[in-house]
């Protein structure tokens, strides 16, 4: 079924005969670039791989090329759809790299290495992250919309450093004589409410409130985010 869903997909995906929009188009940054003729690409989707044709357009004073079909279809600069992408975004969030790779090759029948799982994972967290930093920024500027009051919330906050690769450390400063650093900040927040209690009077955490974010970042960085 998957294969007979990919065929039908790769035919719709095609019917524009490549998304052809003319000899010359002017693209996002202004500038004007001319039809060069088609490509081919690879992309794999829920339903498996299919081959998508792509009208190629080139500007010759900036050296770069476009495909407007990529824009439309989400697939700029990747060579997995935007279900494939949020899959395995997600298992990457819940598990090991390894063990996600291992979990969409079972439960969806397509194949996404580790090391793919790990960059898609990377790529989304760097997206995620740069919206709530927005949302963070608009709560401080006062520039939210009204929401009823809780009379009661609770937020807490912990943290400790993790082991990490050099390359992360480029910009972090060390507490050792040397001013190396070999861990960097991670950060965990809780946001919920409580409003009932147990039998014996104890405040009980209502799931269905609670919030949590986490990041790798300082504490003045995280309290913002939180």
């Amino acid at each position: 079924m998957h294969t007979v869903g990919s065929v039908m997909l790769e035919r719709l995906l095609n019917a524009d005969g490549g998304g052809y929009q003319g000899r010359k188009i002017s693209w996002d940054d202004g500038r004007e670039y001319e039809f060069m003729g088609y490509q081919d690409k690879g992309v794999l989707t829920v339903l498996g791989e299919v081959h998508i044709r792509r009208a190629y357009y080139y500007n010759a004073v900036g050296k770069e090329g476009c495909c407007p079909k990529d824009k439309a279809l989400a697939i700029e600069g990747t060579s997995f759809s935007p279900g494939v992408r949020r899959m395995t975004g997600r298992v990457g969030g819940y598990r090991s790299f390894e063990l996600g790779s291992e979990d969409i090759k079972e439960l969806a029948g397509i194949d996404v290495t580790a090391k793919e799982v790990q960059r898609i994972s990377h790529k989304l967290g760097k997206e995620a992250g740069k919206f709530m930093s927005g949302e963070a920024t608009a709560a401080l500027s006062d520039n939210v919309i009204p929401i009823k009051a809780t009379p009661k919330l609770y937020v807490e906050i912990d943290g400790t450093g993790i082991p990490m690769v050099k390359a992360e450390l480029i910009e972090t400063q060390g507490k050792a004589e040397d001013g190396k650093a070999k861990t960097r900040e991670v950060k965990l927040g809780c946001v919920f409410t409580q409003t009932t209690v147990d039998k014996e009077g104890r405040p009980v955490r209502d799931e269905a409130s609670t919030s949590y974010v986490g990041a790798i970042e300082t504490a003045e960085q995280f309290a913002k985010r939180i």
